[in-house]
């Protein structure tokens, strides 16, 4: 039986009181500024206005957040978008609603309103007569586990975790590396690994607060956690990234906002140091503003990363 919060898919109440505390120290000093000077539109705005709500205690955030979810899910998929940006779109309403779900606005009406939508939604990508790229599969486990939380679905959950399970066994190299994402050599092999960890790494975290502890899972001492750090070399070396040519980092800007969830699990300097360059990190469908709901206090410390001194404070 999936242990159901319904807070914050990602985060839970520690979370909220950590930033908390720490508002006036960097990271979090610039992230709550953004949160309260920025706006974003449609189902972003929904989860915005949805953490202003969980971070601020902002009830009218929440009734707005509940508007534009609403407002949202009464609409069809738009016919010209992609399948993956499909299951974005369903990943950032999941998000929001769980954020809004028990504030007293979004009553019993609203709340069947929104998941009758929402199952369709789910059905639909799903069941699409499509043929799915690797990146794709694991953006729809994703999906599916987030649905089992959202429609309390035990069996939908228990599947999307057998299925992360299998991808750590046969997936994931011990050097780090998912063969099945980088190996075409077609210059998209980073951006790629980029999506399938975060996928992965939004799977592990949202599982482990509902009860399964994903995080702790692994196989012939391969975990999530080697497919992370594989990944953190290559910010600092794109050049030397061994499956495509002519490759920078420019993607971990975009889809970066895993590695605030597996810094704060890891707590590893090296994920630390990458991350003082891309912060405040915001990815919608990566999370949300993560730098907020998962950021840490560096120590005042250096460290030597790849043979170069980074400072920590």
């Amino acid at each position: 039986m999936v242990n159901r919060q319904h807070f914050g898919l990602y985060f839970t109440p520690e979370h909220v009181a950590y930033a908390q505390k720490h508002r006036e120290e960097p990271p979090f000093d610039a992230v709550w500024r953004l949160l309260r000077e920025r706006e974003e539109a449609g189902v972003q705005g929904a989860q915005w206005c949805g953490l202003r709500y969980r971070f601020e205690g902002d009830d009218l955030a929440a009734e707005q957040a509940i508007k534009k979810l609403l407002a949202f899910s009464s609409q069809p998929f738009d016919a010209e978008m992609t399948y993956l940006d499909a299951l974005n779109q369903s990943l950032i309403e999941a998000h929001a609603f769980e954020m809004v779900r028990d504030h007293p606005a979004m009553d019993g009406v609203r709340r069947a309103q929104f998941l009758e939508a929402y199952s369709r939604r789910i059905a639909y990508v799903n069941e699409v007569d499509y043929s799915r790229s690797y990146v794709e599969q694991l953006r729809l486990a994703l999906a599916n586990l987030v649905a089992g939380i959202v429609m309390e679905d035990d069996a939908r959950f228990d599947a999307a975790v057998a299925f992360y399970q299998q991808v750590v066994r046969e997936d994931i190299h011990p050097q780090g590396y998912i063969l099945k994402a980088v190996e075409a050599r077609d210059g998209g092999g980073l951006l790629r690994q980029l999506v399938s960890v975060a996928s992965l790494t939004l799977m592990a975290e949202a599982a482990t607060h509902a009860g399964v502890d994903l995080w702790s899972y692994s196989y012939r001492g391969v975990s999530l956690m080697t497919a992370c750090m594989y990944l953190v070399y290559y910010y600092f070396y794109p050049e030397k990234w061994l499956w495509d040519d002519n490759v920078t980092n420019e993607p971990y800007r975009e889809y970066g906002g895993f590695l605030e969830i597996a810094n704060r699990r890891a707590g590893h300097a090296d994920i630390q140091a990458v991350l003082d360059e891309l912060r405040p990190i915001y990815d919608p469908a990566g999370g949300g503003l993560t730098t907020l709901t998962h950021g840490v206090v560096k120590s005042r410390a250096k460290l030597r990363l790849f043979g170069r001194e980074i400072a920590l404070c």
